[in-house]
């Protein structure tokens, strides 16, 4: 059975955090959904702290089309600190990007957050 106080941070991280445009909302998001030592780990990079993550979320935000979201396609499911769901991101009615995440929690909050990418399909934008 899911943890729904840990499954529900990973879920708002997507929806407050990954869709947020405004730098300060944005912050404010992740002081209450990640750790101040948070670490994000993408396929080519690993960034720690609030600002940095930010700034990653800032520029994945500015490299999509206009209307793209991220959206949960769960279900999120959790226990023992750990975390995992699958999502989508694309504007209404298209998908261009696909994956899953899993985090750790700590604190109650996101300390570890990793990010897996479907491969591409050969007509949409590679993954962020």
């Amino acid at each position: 059975m899911a943890d729904p106080d840990i499954t529900q941070l990973l879920d708002a991280s997507i929806a407050r955090v990954w869709n947020e445009h405004d730098d300060e909302q944005r912050l404010r998001a992740m002081a209450d959904i990640y750790h101040v030592d948070a670490r994000i780990y993408e396929p080519t990079r690993m960034v720690t702290g609030h600002e940095a993550i930010s700034k990653v979320v800032a520029g994945v935000l500015a490299d999509m089309p206009p209307g793209f979201r991220f959206e949960v396609t769960g279900p999120t499911l959790g226990h023992h600190d750990m975390v995992v769901t699958r999502w989508q991101g694309g504007p209404p009615g298209q998908v261009i990007v696909k994956g899953a995440d899993a985090a750790r929690i700590v604190d109650g909050r996101i300390h570890e957050h990793w990010f897996f990418f479907e491969p591409a399909a050969a007509d949409a934008p590679a993954a962020p």
